[in-house]
């Protein structure tokens, strides 16, 4: 039976700050991360093979590989199983408060979960071996794991992305007692053709063009302000989203940009456009409907004149003109191939255990719970693109009525910095905010969705800025 193994975080009382894992490694791998294999080696029999009351009466230890990274060998314990680990020594900040008040310091620590970290998991039932995991990213909650087939002598292998498993139970043909002192490197050769590696290994070097854009993004932010239904047409002049009319633009807000959301995401698409066409997305275009909806559903019910896939039509559509023009001829959504429709995960591991992985719905997207694993495994397999998020909420309708609805959008950029963690900065409604507050703010909406449409980045990126004070004084 699989048993599910938690992780405790660093366990020092005062921690601050980011975990810095020493730059030794003794195989060379793709990760750089520190390797144990001969640590491991050296102490096989003791630590990996002893019964649990034999590791109780073991103390930690310390031990060294070729070049001098250290280890340490412990034994943790959880309910069900017992944990034999094998860290490498990281340095990690932490403010110690004091009687005269703060004082930095640097620790070593010696984390469970840090790249290079090693676990052996067994039964406390019968001591029986259950799995071995390698810890190779950056983030913690990405790893590689095996575990003994049935039969106890062959191995199956488990691809983890923030508990959602690229790949789970998969046969690999290799005695599981090899993962024992197996380095890195040898289980990479070893599960190639087996395991999705391209999933969780970030493209160091291409994610400039992306860095370019949000530093650009954010420091436009503090000249746009919110204003409802508000866009700006191809020759930069403000027009109402929903027809394409021009707009009034109040007294006080005349020294900004005034952006809906819909408008927020087109001003970013723009700012890729402008230097190659010389001049801005027509409006028109970007409205159409991008698949037929049901004649008696809500938008029937909620009035002929009210689209209940506005911004998911809205936002296929920019990135389908991005791709025209760049391409210099007339891509339509249908031919443009923008949408985001992978399914990386078999299954999901969730507080009442496995469950199938909720993938893409066609028309409606992801579940906002799944983005952070999905946008991971996009910034890997294609580091160079940026995303138009159109989000489904869920409304009332006069009748009190609840229906599913496409009414704003959002731009994503996933990237791996350089020190090769996972970020993902979120641009909405005209604010910057973390993939995390981004989710955690549409979570509790019951049936809400993201759907994906993809923006390669530029680093000729240039939008729209704030008319001059004279320009800005009329009214549309």
């Amino acid at each position: 039976m699989e048993r599910k193994v938690f992780v405790k975080k660093g366990i020092l009382v005062f921690l601050f700050c980011a975990v810095c894992a020493l730059p030794f490694f003794a195989e060379w791998n793709s990760f750089d991360i520190p390797d144990s294999a001969e640590v491991r080696r050296q102490v096989s029999r003791e630590w990996f093979e002893g019964s649990l009351d034999t590791l109780r009466g073991l103390n930690s230890e310390i031990r060294s590989n070729q070049v001098g990274t250290q280890f340490q060998i412990r034994l943790e314990e959880q309910q069900d199983v017992f944990l034999t680990i094998v860290a490498p020594k990281s340095q990690m900040k932490v403010d110690i408060y004091e009687g005269k008040g703060v004082r930095a310091a640097i620790e070593d620590s010696y984390n469970m979960d840090s790249p290079g970290s090693w676990l052996l998991v067994r039964s406390k039932q019968n001591g029986a071996p259950e799995s071995v995991r390698y810890y190779f990213a950056k983030d913690a909650g990405v790893y590689v794991q095996f575990r003994p087939d049935q039969k106890g002598k062959s191995s199956l292998g488990d691809m983890v992305i923030f508990d959602n498993y690229a790949a789970r139970g998969v046969p690999l043909g290799v005695p599981f007692e090899r993962f024992y002192t197996a380095s890195f490197a040898e289980i990479q050769a070893l599960t190639k053709s087996n395991l999705p590696w391209a999933s969780v290994e970030p493209k160091a070097g291409l994610y400039d063009d992306t860095l370019v854009m949000i530093q650009t993004i954010r420091g436009s932010l503090g000249n746009i302000a919110y204003q409802e239904d508000a866009a700006y047409n191809e020759e930069g002049k403000p027009v109402s989203v929903r027809n394409g009319q021009s707009r009034y633009v109040p007294e006080d807000l005349r020294k900004k940009l005034t952006l809906s959301s819909p408008g927020f995401v087109k001003w970013i698409c723009d700012g890729i456009v402008e230097p190659l066409a010389g001049s801005y997305l027509k409006m028109k275009p970007l409205v159409q409907p991008t698949f037929e909806t049901n004649p008696t559903g809500a938008k029937a019910i909620m009035g002929a004149n009210y689209s209940t896939s506005f911004s998911l039509d809205w936002t296929r559509n920019l990135a389908a003109a991005v791709l025209s023009v760049r391409n210099n001829k007339t891509i339509l959504y249908k031919d443009s191939g923008v949408d985001v429709s992978i399914e990386p995960f078999a299954v999901r591991w969730t507080d009442k255990g496995f469950q199938n992985a909720a993938g893409y719905i066609a028309n409606t997207g992801y579940r906002v719970q799944y983005l952070k694993p999905l946008l991971y495994v996009l910034a890997t397999r294609y580091p160079q693109y940026f995303y138009l998020a159109a989000i489904r909420q869920t409304v009332r309708g006069k009748n009190g009525n609840e229906y599913s609805v496409f009414n704003d959008a959002a731009a994503i950029f996933p990237y791996f910095d350089a020190d090769g963690k996972f970020k993902a900065v979120v641009f909405y409604d005209g604010v910057e905010y973390s993939l995390q507050q981004f989710c955690s703010s549409f979570e509790k909406s019951n049936g809400a969705f993201v759907h994906l449409a993809r923006v390669k980045t530029s680093a000729k990126f240039y939008p729209q800025e704030p008319a001059k004070e004279k320009e800005n004084d009329r009214r549309y």
